[in-house]
This record gives structure tokens, sequence and C-alpha cells, in this order.
């Protein structure tokens, strides 16, 4: 298994280990290693089945489940590594790095206007999409023209909303008024 993740914005795909896995709301603990420790949020689709170059049409056949997760970055990791011209993948595919919403929906509850929330502390932030059965299919399509996905895989369809955390933080995601994920960080 393995968590793909894809900017909804730039199309740029990158791949988290299952280790990556925050599972069960359990807390997040900062690495020792970055002082800069920020989150992206998304929709997490569930594939069911064997996807290489399906058309976005039939997108919708690859996956059963949406859920919504939180993606950690060590920002000053990954500034450095570009910098230096290395590959980035150790700012993000650390430990416990992608946290996966505990309730799951199916296509057929999410087919009406989609809200999805981030609240950390005091700051709030709200993505809706009209037809978000349509973004995750196009998602998707995109990720399997590049890499075949297999069953169980998660496709994480990231915002472009960075948001920075700190220890004591409580993070608070809901997709259509329903807590998916609610942790701490430490």
């Amino acid at each position: 298994m393995k968590i793909v993740v894809i900017d909804n914005k730039t199309q740029h795909i990158s791949i988290r280990p299952d280790s990556a896995m925050l599972r069960n709301n359990d807390t997040f603990y900062l690495p020792t290693f970055s002082n800069d420790i920020v989150c992206n949020y998304g929709y997490v689709a569930r594939i069911t089945r064997l996807a290489k170059c399906v058309a976005q049409k039939f997108a919708s056949r690859c996956y059963d489940s949406v859920t919504a997760g939180v993606t950690f970055i060590a920002r000053d990791t990954m500034n450095q590594a570009i910098d230096a011209g290395l590959p980035t993948d150790e700012a993000y595919c650390f430990d416990h790095s992608t946290a996966i919403g505990t309730e799951w929906f199916t296509p057929e509850q999410l087919t009406e206007e989609c809200s999805l929330s981030l609240h950390i502390g005091e700051k709030v932030d709200v993505t809706t999409h009209a037809n978000l059965l349509e973004v995750i299919d196009k998602n998707i399509s995109v990720v399997s023209n590049k890499l075949t996905l297999k069953t169980g895989d998660l496709v994480f369809i990231a915002s472009d909303c960075t948001n920075e955390v700190k220890a004591s933080d409580c993070v608070v995601v809901t997709l259509n008024n329903t807590t998916v994920l609610d942790f701490q960080i430490k």
C-alpha cells in the first residue's frame, strides 16, 4: 500500500510509504530534525482495483470511498534539499507524516456540494467543491497515467493551502460537517 499525494492545482505527484500513515487520530509528534513543520489538507480516495491509464470517465470505478487527510512537510528540510539540488523526499516521507480520516464516505454520499475544513487552533481554512467526484476522477486519471495504482492504495488530493503547526495545536478536519480527524500535535 502506498499513499500517492497529488497537488490539485499543479498535478505534481509525490509518494509516501505506508509508514508515513498516522492512524486513528494518534498524536502527531513534531520530528526532531526540523524546526519548520507545515501541513496541507485534502481529500483521500481509497483505490479498490488495479488502475493503469484510466480515462477520467472511468475513474469512478477505481475507488469506493473518500475521506479527508492532512500531510505534514518539514519546510526547512525541503528548502535545504532544493537549494542543494537534492531530492526532497525526506521532507515529507517521514514516519506518521500523513494523517488519514477515520470516517469514510461512499461516492453517493458526496454528490452534492462538498465542504472540507481544517481547524488548527484559532485558524480555519475551508475548501468547497461543487462537484467533488469530478475533481477526484480527474486526479485519479492523472495519477494512473503516470503510475499503476493497486488495491488498497490511497490517492490524497492536496489543496494548495499551507498551514504552520506547532506543539500544543489541535488539528480538526471536517468533511460535510462530519469530523473525520481530531488529533493533537506535540
